[in-house]
This record gives C-alpha cells, structure tokens and sequence, in this order.
C-alpha cells in the first residue's frame, strides 16, 4: 500500500487569503499609531512650554525678590537654561496694575513656539491653546483682555525672537 505524501504545503488561495487579511490589520494599525505619535509630539509641546511658563515665572520671582524693575539680558538667557527646552519664540504677558505691585512680576499670558517648524502655542490664563502660521494669524484674542486677574491691562515682553534672546534690560513696570 502506498501512503500519501502528507507533507503538503498551503495553496496559493491560503497565502492570498492571509496576505489580505495581513494588509487589512495593517491599514487600520498604521493610521492609529500614527495618531498616537502626533499626540505624543502635542503633549511634548504643550509640556515644553509650561516648562517655559515656569522658568520665566521663577525668574520674575527673583528679579521680584532683588526689588529690581527690569529684566536684564542674563536672565532672559536664564530662563532658557532653567526651562532646558528649546525655544524659539517666546512672549510673555505681565500684569500693569496701580495698585497690585506684584502684578509686572506675574506672567498671566503666553504665546510659546518651539522651533521654526512648529505652530504657535497659546496660554490664555486657563488653557493651553494652539495656533497655526505666523503668529498673531491665530493667536486667542483674549491673550490682552483681563478676566479678574489682578492687573488692570498686560504688557507684552517679547523675550526671545527667532531663537535669539532679548537684549534686554525690558522694563517690568510701565
């Protein structure tokens, strides 16, 4: 008697079927992991920034707290280095107010761009927006409206400009 050859091998049908099924799972994988990575590129961003936020705020303590007005060249440069994020463009909104002292050493707005590539970002005082193009297209309006802040109207400080620091001194007080 003779046996069958058992060693068979898969049709040519069986391969296409998995090679479809294969290409299916990998239309609908790719897409969400490239979600997940844009996402995670936002996240660092946002999180970039607040870095930013909190340098700078740090730095207007001690400028607060050597009963000085001005923000000097070095501590602008100072700002990047405690924040150690890239940055790019950076403006901060301090507070002008008659009879809140502390307001010019307090940021209550940002608009934060990482590199030349990336779009704006945006803090308004509650949340972490963010733009598109050249800033000002999209920036929030309200980044000079007062909302019951301790500042009667903000003043500007455009600390660091394509990548370049402000020579600085910038007066902190109008």
């Amino acid at each position: 008697m003779k046996k069958k050859n058992e060693n068979k091998g898969f049709t040519l049908v069986e391969l296409i079927v998995v090679l479809v099924i294969l290409a299916i799972l990998a239309a609908i994988l790719v897409p969400a992991l490239l979600g997940y990575i844009d996402r995670a590129r936002n996240q660092q961003t946002v999180l970039n920034a607040k870095s930013a936020l909190t340098a700078t705020q740090a730095e207007l303590s001690s400028v607060y707290g050597k009963n000085a007005t001005q923000l000097t060249k070095a501590d602008i440069e100072r700002i990047k280095t405690t924040a150690d994020v890239p940055i790019y463009n950076l403006n901060v909104y301090v507070g002008v107010s008659a009879t809140n002292n502390h307001a010019a050493f307090t940021v209550f707005r940002v608009a934060y761009q990482q590199d030349a590539t990336t779009d704006w970002i945006y803090f308004d005082g509650k949340a972490w927006v963010e733009g598109t193009g050249t800033y000002g297209a999209t920036a929030p309006s309200d980044l000079t409206t007062v909302k019951g802040e301790n500042a009667t109207s903000f003043k500007e400080l455009v600390l660091y400009t394509d990548g370049a620091a402000a020579n600085g001194p910038l007066d902190l007080k109008q």
